[in-house]
């Protein structure tokens, strides 16, 4: 007998420690479902947490790949779609709208409520007789729910709605991806025109500092005047400053790239380089009617618009849903337990007990029609209607606005192109031309200010066409993103 006991006992004891093993498991997983639904993989740096720079780590900072030593444009524009915040935040606005549309669904499934109750009366009563006490006690749990079963097509209007929401959302990240590739390109071209603005500068200065070097051996050897000499000091100094200022223009402009590229330093490393300037190849242009064509087709803000238009459209239909009737059904399963202990004082003996309990089930079938409410709903539904007009008319808004920057971007782009070929036939010729009067100045049949003004026109010819080739680019880039050819 004892021994059974034991057993019995041990039993018990295992069965309670595998209780307590099955609620803290279904403890940790109901925890890590609830933090799952806080929490997601893909986040910001951990860097824009703290509020002190000079002690973030190498690993809570987004930073180039440490084997790019050449930044081109397409590894710029990739990385920027990669760390961009701005842009990576679409993709959980359509994590959201594609949850929203999800949610809808729900509305075609019956709720499910729990509840328990549980109570206890005391009383003692007082009368001629003498006294009474009661003591009853009563739990009752329950569960109840509803089912609607016809709301007049709202639903089917809502789902729909959200759906085209969905779908803007989408066009919408695609339409920031567009704008964000030709920032990063414009950026980029202002990196490319800053540096060749230094080595021109670098060129120019160079050039005066030979001429410097060579006017005092003449002014020592009595052939020139100081003037002279001053000249190539004064145009030293000019070049030098022009340096200056395509040094801060490169500097600033890493910034501006920085940013968009999402990097967390704000700048990009000294030691990473960039191409000496763009490609100088000239796209042959289809008729503008191809490019407007594609961006009618393509383009994803006015995709997103129409979807929007959608999104309003059933939104109108649904409001009217307000007009016609509901049907749903209710249900509720139960079970009642009651104790009762009662007594009197003028009774001797026991008292009286009383224990009822049973199950309970009841349902009932629902309609609702609201047949008037002070014109609520009729001015409801005018106002759905005045702004599905209203995104109709943003839509034609878009498609024009889609017709004028494909038209703007093509004769920039063609502009541009001209511009480019006369900058490089002018820059050929001044080249050829401060060549000659340097010559001419060396052989003394030439002014010194000839050659001043020979050198700036080379100068200003070759900043000229740098700067041509980069609006070319851009240009370029500006097609592009009108067409939203990729």
């Amino acid at each position: 007998m004892l021994l059974k006991k034991k057993t019995i006992s041990q039993n018990k004891e295992s069965r309670n420690v595998m209780k307590m093993k099955v609620t803290r498991h279904l403890f940790a997983v109901g925890t890590l479902l609830l933090a799952g639904c806080a929490t997601y993989e893909d986040q910001p740096p951990a860097a824009v947490k703290s509020s002190v720079y000079t002690t973030l780590k190498a690993e809570e900072k987004h930073l180039l790949p440490k084997d790019i030593t050449v930044l081109t444009l397409e590894e710029a524009q990739n990385i920027a779609l990669k760390n961009n915040p701005s842009f990576r935040s679409k993709y959980y606005a359509i994590t959201a709208a594609r949850a929203g549309y999800y949610q809808k669904f729900a509305g075609y499934f019956p709720t499910v409520n729990a509840s328990f109750k549980a109570g206890q009366d005391l009383g003692k009563m007082h009368d001629r007789q003498g006294w009474y006490n009661t003591n009853n006690f009563a739990f009752t749990p329950q569960v109840s729910g509803t089912l609607l079963i016809f709301d007049s097509f709202r639903r089917e209007m809502d789902i729909l709605a959200q759906k085209h929401n969905w779908q803007s959302t989408e066009a919408a990240e695609d339409d920031a991806r567009r704008l964000l590739v030709e920032a990063v390109a414009n950026a980029y071209n202002g990196v490319m025109l800053a540096d060749a603005q230094m080595r021109i500068a670098q060129e120019d200065k160079k050039f005066n500092a030979d001429m410097l070097r060579d006017t005092k051996l003449k002014f020592d050897a009595g052939a020139v005047s100081l003037s002279e000499v001053l000249n190539f000091e004064i145009q030293y100094n000019q070049a030098e400053s022009n340096l200056i200022t395509a040094q801060y223009n490169y500097t600033t402009n890493k910034y501006v790239l920085a940013q968009l590229l999402g990097l967390t330093e704000g700048t990009i490393p000294a030691s990473v380089k960039f191409p000496t300037k763009p490609a100088e190849d000239v796209d042959i242009l289809p008729d503008v009617s191809v490019y407007l064509d594609l961006a009618l087709a393509n383009r994803p803000d006015l995709k997103s618009l129409r979807e929007q238009m959608e999104v309003s459209k059933y939104s109108y239909w649904s409001s009217l849903a307000a007009f016609g009737p509901t049907f749903s059904a209710n249900y509720a399963i139960g079970y009642t337990d009651t104790h009762s202990h009662n007594c009197r004082s003028e009774v001797r003996g026991n008292p009286v007990f009383n224990h009822v309990h049973g199950a309970t089930f009841s349902y009932s079938l629902n309609v609702n029609w609201n047949l008037f409410n002070g014109g609520n709903d009729f001015f409801a539904a005018r106002a759905a209607q005045a702004r599905m007009v209203q995104a109709d008319y943003s839509v034609a808004q878009a498609w024009i606005q889609v017709i004028v920057d494909v038209r703007t971007a093509y004769d920039n782009y063609a502009t541009a192109v001209k511009q480019m070929k006369l900058f490089q036939k002018t820059f050929e010729l001044t080249k050829k031309t401060r060549d000659l009067v340097k010559a001419e100045y060396d052989a003394g049949s030439t002014e010194i200010t000839r050659m001043n003004e020979a050198q700036r026109d080379l100068v200003n010819a070759e900043s000229n066409y740098v700067s041509a080739v980069i609006r070319m680019a851009n240009a370029r880039a500006q097609l592009a993103a009108a067409a939203n050819i990729r």
